[in-house]
C-alpha cells in the first residue's frame, strides 16, 4: 500500500527522547541495571550526542547514539532510529532529518501502484519469520507488538508489595447481586425480525440482515462510484460482484481467480469447474475491485491515520448491531485474527497461541444461544499505529479514558472493556472473559456501567492485582475435589469476589462482583484418581459453568470463518483495507448461518453448503437501489408476512394444547385444558407468550422485559 509521510521531531545532538529497554546497545548495561523489568519499561529523558552506522540484528542499521541519564558511567548507547522517539528536537537537526513540517495532499486520483495492488490475482508474501522463539524476539526488537499469552496485562505487569497478612475473609455467597437487581437470563434476539420469520428467510435475507447494508448505501456504493470506470454502481450489482467472491470461496484448487472468466471449455481435470461471465464480466469484476473504497471521509491533513480507510467501516459494523441486535445475557470477549502477511501493514500484530498468527487481532465479543454464537461487536487493535493529533493528544480518544463520574481511574485493559461492551451499559448482563483480561479495575468499572464481568485468573509472571494467589494456593491444598469457595474483599465500597473450585491439580479462579457457588448438576466434569486407579466427578458451579459454556463462542465463529475454506484464502489481494473488509464479510456470514440454526432450532447448516446457496441468490438477485427485493420468496408467504407486520402482545394459548410445535406449525394437543408451562426465563408457570414468538412461553414480568429490549428504553 503507498506509504504515507509520518510527523515528527527530528533528532538532532541536545534532543531528547525515549525508547524501550530493550532497543538500546549494549544491552548487558541495560540487563544489569534493570534485571527484571528491562523487557518492558521505557527510558525517557534519553539525550541524544550523534548519529550513525552499527551492527543491530546481524545488519548495519542508522542509529543514534546517546546517554542515559540513568547510567551516568559514561557509556554511549545507540539505537536504531525508527526505535525511537523524539520528544524534544535538537536546536541543530542532522542533515539528513530536513523533513517537511506538513504530510503532502492526498492524490486526488489513484496511482497505478494503487490499483494493481488492488486487483492482484496474489495475496502479500511474507516478509518476516515467527516460527522460533529467536524470530518473535527479533519481530519485538523491531518494534512490532507480540501478543503473548503468558505476558501478563499492563496493569498486572509490575509486581506488588507482599501483604503482611491474609486478605479478604472466605464466605460461600448467598445472594447474587445480579439476581438482586432482578435481572434475568434473557436470549438474543433481533428488534426487527422474529425468530420465526427468520427461520423462513432464505440465506441472502439472513446475510442482508447480519450485514451493515445501510453503510454499503449510503457510504461504500457512492465511493465508489466516485472514480470507477463505466456505469455506476448500484445496490444489484454490488451484490453480484460479493456473489463472484463467494461463489469461489466454495471451491478448493483454483489458486488463479482468473480460470473463473476463462474462454477455455469447461474441464474436469483442469482450471475452474464453473464460468462467471454469465453473471460479471471480467473486466466489470476488476474495474470494481480497482475502485471500491469504504469510507467517504476525506483523510486528515493534520496527522497520519493509518486506518482511516477501514475506521468508518468498523464503526458501521458495530452500530448496525448496536440498532438491529439484543445481546443475549451471557456473553464472551475474547479476540480474532485476520490473517495477513506484511508486517509493515496497520496494526500488524503476531499472537502465536492463534491458529493464524499473524496480522490484525480484533477484540470480538459474541453470544451463544443454543450454541449458535452471535459476534456482535469488534475493535481492531491499533496498536503502535494509533494516531495522534498535532498536540501529542490521541486522535480518536475514547469516552472511557481518564476517570469516571465515581472517580474511579480507567486504564488500558478496562478502557477497553468498557469500549467493547458499551450496547450493553445498564442492562445487568454478564461479559466472561479469559485470563487476558484479568483487571480488577475492568471488572470494576463494568459493575459502574450495569454490566457483571467476570474474568477467569492465571498467573502471568505475577498474580494480578487484588488477587492473592500464593494465600488462596494455601488454603485450597488440602481441600477435595471440586470444593468451592470465595475470597470476598471490600474494594471502594465494592463487594469483590474470587471465586474458587478445586481442581485435581490446580484451583481454578475467576474474579467476579456477582455469582453464586451452586452446583449445577447437568454439567459434571471428570477427573482420573492421582493413583490412576479410576474416575471421580463433580458438577461445576455456577459461575464455572457459565464461563465453560460460553469460552469458545469467538472462536466458534472464527472456526467457522477459517474452515473449510475462508473467505480470505480465495479473496487475493495485496491492499490492506480490502482484507478488513473480507473480515467483515466472513464475520456475517457465520453470524447468518448461526442465526438460522437458532431460528430453525436445528444443527448449524454445512458451511459450503449456505455458502453456495448464499453465492447463487446474490448473483441471481434482483434488489433494488431502495433495498427492497422484486419477488422476494420472503414476499411470497402468507403466514411470514402475517408474523411480519403482526404487533407484540401477551396472548394465552388456547385451551388444550401445550407448546408449539415449529415444525408442525401447530399447537400440540394435550389433555389437560389449561396446563401451565415453565417461562423460558424466569420459569414461572403460565400460560402466555408473546404474539412475535408464539415459541417462547412468557409471563407478565419478562413480557415487560422483553418489550423495553425491543423499544431499547434500557
Amino acid at each position: 500500500m503507498p506509504s504515507h509521510f509520518t510527523m515528527r521531531l527530528h533528532g538532532g545532538i541536545g534532543a531528547l527522547g525515549s525508547a524501550q529497554a530493550r532497543f538500546f546497545h549494549p544491552s548487558a548495561n541495560i540487563r544489569a541495571k534493570w534485571p527484571n523489568e528491562y523487557q518492558k519499561k521505557r527510558l525517557t529523558g534519553v539525550v541524544i550526542t550523534g548519529k550513525g552506522s552499527h551492527r543491530v540484528n546481524r545488519k548495519d542499521q542508522v542509529c543514534y547514539e546517546c546517554r542515559i541519564p540513568e547510567i551516568d558511567d559514561g557509556t554511549i548507547f545507540h539505537v536504531v532510529v525508527n526505535n525511537f522517539r523524539v520528544d524534544q528536537a535538537g536546536i541543530i537537526p542532522f542533515e539528513d532529518e530536513q523533513a517537511p513540517t506538513a504530510p503532502p495532499p492526498e492524490p486526488a486520483e489513484q496511482t497505478l501502484e494503487e490499483i494493481a495492488l488492488r486487483v492482484s490475482t496474489e495475496d502479500e508474501r511474507r516478509n518476516f519469520r515467527s516460527v522460533l522463539a529467536e524470530d518473535i524476539a527479533e519481530l519485538r526488537q523491531q518494534g512490532i507488538e507480540v501478543d503473548d499469552d503468558n505476558e501478563p496485562a499492563p496493569e498486572n505487569a509490575e509486581p506488588r508489595p507482599q501483604a503482611t497478612g491474609d486478605v479478604g475473609e472466605w464466605v460461600t455467597p448467598t445472594i447474587c447481586a445480579r439476581r438482586q437487581a432482578n435481572c434475568t437470563n434473557r436470549k438474543g434476539s433481533w428488534k426487527n425480525y422474529s425468530w420465526q420469520v427468520i427461520a423462513e428467510m432464505d440465506e441472502l435475507a439472513q446475510f442482508r440482515m447480519c450485514f451493515p447494508e445501510k453503510w454499503v448505501v449510503e457510504v461504500l456504493i457512492p465511493a465508489t462510484n466516485e472514480r470507477l470506470e463505466g456505469d455506476a454502481m448500484d445496490l444489484q450489482e454490488f451484490y453480484v460482484f460479493l456473489g463472484c467472491h463467494f461463489f469461489m470461496a466454495s471451491f478448493e484448487g483454483v489458486s488463479d481467480r482468473n480460470l473463473w472468466w476463462s474462454s477455455k471449455p469447461v474441464d474436469m481435470f483442469e482450471g475452474a469447474p464453473f464460468r462467471l461471465n454469465n453473471f460479471m464480466s471480467k473486466k466489470r469484476f476488476l474495474a470494481i475491485s480497482a475502485a471500491i473504497k469504504f469510507t467517504n471521509k476525506p483523510p486528515p491533513q493534520a496527522f497520519v491515520d493509518r486506518f482511516h480507510e477501514v475506521r468508518q467501516m468498523i464503526d458501521a459494523f458495530n452500530d448496525h448491531y448496536a440498532e438491529e441486535y439484543i445481546p443475549s445475557w451471557l456473553n464472551c470477549l475474547d479476540e480474532s485474527m485476520n490473517s495477513w502477511l506484511n508486517k509493515f501493514a496497520p496494526g500488524f500484530m503476531n499472537v502465536p497461541r492463534k491458529p493464524h498468527p499473524d496480522g490484525n487481532e480484533y477484540h470480538s465479543i459474541a453470544d451463544g444461544d443454543d450454541g449458535q454464537p452471535v459476534m456482535w461487536r469488534i475493535k481492531i487493535q491499533e496498536g503502535k499505529d494509533r494516531p495522534k493529533d498535532e498536540t501529542g493528544k490521541w486522535a480518536f480518544p475514547s469516552k472511557f479514558e481518564g476517570q469516571n463520574d465515581k472517580g474511579r481511574k480507567y486504564t488500558k485493559t478496562s478502557t477497553l472493556m468498557c469500549e467493547m461492551t458499551e450496547p450493553i451499559h445498564g442492562t445487568g448482563k454478564v461479559v466472561s472473559m479469559d485470563s487476558g483480561f484479568c483487571v480488577s479495575a475492568g471488572i470494576l468499572h463494568l459493575h459502574d456501567l450495569g454490566v457483571y464481568g467476570q474474568a477467569l485468573v492465571k498467573k502471568r509472571r505475577y498474580w494480578p492485582k487484588d488477587v492473592p494467589g500464593d494465600q488462596i494456593d494455601r488454603y485450597f491444598k488440602d481441600k477435595p475435589l471440586g470444593h468451592c469457595e470465595s475470597l470476598l474483599q471490600d474494594l471502594e465500597g465494592i463487594p469483590f469476589y474470587v471465586h474458587c473450585c478445586r481442581d485435581s491439580k490446580y484451583v481454578t479462579k475467576m474474579m467476579s462482583t456477582h455469582g453464586l457457588l451452586t452446583s449445577v448438576p447437568d454439567h459434571v466434569t471428570y477427573r482420573q484418581k492421582p493413583d490412576g486407579s479410576g474416575w471421580e466427578s463433580f458438577c461445576y458451579p455456577e459461575f464455572l459453568s457459565n464461563h465453560n459454556n460460553c469460552k469458545h463462542w469467538v472462536d466458534d465463529v472464527n472456526n467457522r470463518r477459517h474452515d473449510p475454506i475462508g473467505l480470505e484464502q480465495v479473496w487475493h489481494t495485496k491492499w490492506w483495507p480490502t482484507r478488513q473488509f473480507t473480515f467483515i464479510c466472513s464475520v456475517a456470514e457465520s453470524n447468518a448461518v448461526h442465526c438460522k440454526a437458532r431460528a430453525t432450532k436445528a444443527p448449524a447448516t454445512p458451511q459450503l453448503e449456505f455458502r453456495r446457496n448464499l453465492a447463487k441468490l446474490m448473483l441471481l438477485n434482483k434488489i433494488r437501489n431502495d433495498r427492497t427485493r422484486v419477488a422476494s420468496p420472503m414476499r411470497n408467504r402468507k403466514r411470514a408476512r402475517e408474523v411480519r407486520v403482526s404487533e407484540h402482545g401477551l396472548v394465552s394459548r388456547p385451551a388444550g394444547y401445550g407448546k408449539w410445535d415449529n415444525k408442525k406449525k401447530y399447537w400440540s394437543k394435550i389433555k389437560t385444558p389449561y396446563c401451565k408451562i415453565k417461562c423460558d426465563t424466569c420459569s414461572t408457570k403460565v400460560r402466555t407468550y408473546c404474539k412475535c414468538d408464539k415459541t417462547t412461553t412468557m409471563c407478565t414480568e419478562c413480557y415487560g422485559v422483553h418489550m423495553a429490549e425491543v423499544h431499547n428504553t434500557n
